[in-house]
């Protein structure tokens, strides 16, 4: 039996909620936020004169003076966290301040032929100098992003990669080494769930709705990464994997064991070169050949290119016969497209007749299916807000603040 919180704890908890709720409101009133969180208005004022001293609030650039209707805003722009990431091809390091904005980004593209302890070394030396620039101490939490199959049991510590393309990962921890180079814990989840924080944090059809779910299904080249967010949590399952739908079978004529039928073979932005190969001679006024990109491909479809349309156009089939799978699974409020895909009505539209051959027309109209609107990289943007949830879960996250403040 789960046992009642006592005063400390209730204190705590409702700093906590303050506290996020001016980080994801970013203004607002004494009053609106007791509505907001159902809290007396001396509590309010309690928790935001306990801020005040604290000086992580102020009031339209000024000091908290207690004047009644004067809008509250977080007064945490020195204090910051760290997201970064790798793929297969690349890394990226990225510092947000507490309101969730981007401050600083680096990116660093790599082959597979490279020397992959050679690429850890330089991330570590990325990471150590982008830390040592904005100080150890007001980086509150660091976020590392990975791509699948990711097998997490921090319970166990437990963590296992079996990543299609790219066994280096499985060979070196990137976190580890981060953690020594930079004297520091270092958070991991998956790349795709990360991102789908963030969409479920800035999707427009889910704000206010106290039970829902979403689900994001992106291609960061070879494979499909999905991720879903159920009232506000990360779905993990039993061993991390769910959502790993990138793997789910779709073509069962193709060879028993390999990866040929899978979802993210089928439909990874990348396979859209492969479907150019197959009738590349069939369309011998084509601007592609045999060495095109997957974004040649999809720059040659947005100017009216017949072999790329056709290419692009099997992809949309291919994507939505996965999604019409993720909706009998899941049935979420709302499935977003990642932006490794063409932003056109032509490509979701093509999406939504492929769904349609799949599940019932009044299924397919009550899906909302859009493409994402985040501009960096959501996987970025969900390690911030993955590291942020984590701070606030922590019993000393004010003294961490405060600490940072000091530095």
């Amino acid at each position: 039996m789960r046992r009642g919180m006592n005063s400390m704890e209730m204190q705590k908890n409702n700093r906590i909620l303050v506290l996020k709720t001016l980080q994801e409101k970013g203004m607002m009133t004494r009053a609106e936020l007791a509505v907001e969180l159902n809290l007396q208005k001396a509590t309010i004022t309690n928790i935001i004169n306990e801020f005040y001293e604290m000086g992580i609030v102020e009031v339209n650039g000024e000091s908290a003076a207690g004047r009644r209707g004067e809008k509250l805003i977080l007064k945490l722009d020195d204090v910051f966290t760290m997201s970064i990431g790798i793929t297969r091809k690349d890394y990226q390091l990225a510092i947000f301040d507490f309101s969730g904005n981007i401050l600083k980004h680096n990116r660093c593209y790599f082959k597979r032929e490279n020397d992959f302890a050679g690429v850890v070394e330089n991330l570590k030396a990325d990471a150590l100098k982008m830390v040592e620039e904005y100080g150890n101490d007001r980086i509150l939490g660091i976020c590392l992003a990975v791509p699948g199959l990711f097998i997490n049991r921090p319970e166990r510590n437990e963590e296992i990669f079996m990543v299609s393309e790219f066994e280096e990962l499985s060979q070196i921890s990137v976190k580890a080494e981060l953690e020594k180079a930079l004297g520091r814990k270092v958070l991991i989840k998956h790349d795709a769930k990360l991102s789908a924080f963030a969409e479920w944090r800035c999707a427009e059809e889910i704000k206010g709705e106290e039970r829902a779910s979403l689900v994001v299904v992106r291609s960061r080249g070879f494979g499909i990464g999905t991720g879903c967010v159920v009232n506000g949590n990360i779905m993990n399952g039993h061993l991390g994997l769910a959502g790993e739908a990138g793997y789910m079978g779709i073509n069962y004529n193709q060879v028993k064991g390999g990866r040929e039928g899978t979802f993210e073979y089928c439909a990874g932005s990348e396979s859209v070169t492969r479907y150019v190969k197959e009738r590349l001679f069939e369309f011998p006024d084509s601007v592609l050949d045999e060495n095109c990109t997957y974004m040649e491909v999809f720059d040659a479809y947005r100017k009216g290119d017949e072999l790329a349309t056709w290419a692009v156009h099997k992809v949309a089939w291919m994507l939505g016969y996965g999604i019409a799978n993720i909706i009998y699974l899941i049935n979420p409020d709302c499935i977003i497209i990642g932006p490794d895909y063409p932003n056109t009505e032509d490509f979701v539209k093509k999406v939504r007749e492929s769904i349609r051959n799949f599940v019932p027309s009044f299924v397919e109209e009550n899906a909302s299916i859009r493409y994402s609107k985040i501009s960096q990289d959501s996987f970025l943007l969900g390690g911030f807000y993955y590291t942020f949830e984590s701070l606030c879960k922590k019993d000393n996250i004010f003294e961490l603040i405060r600490s940072a403040k000091e530095a």
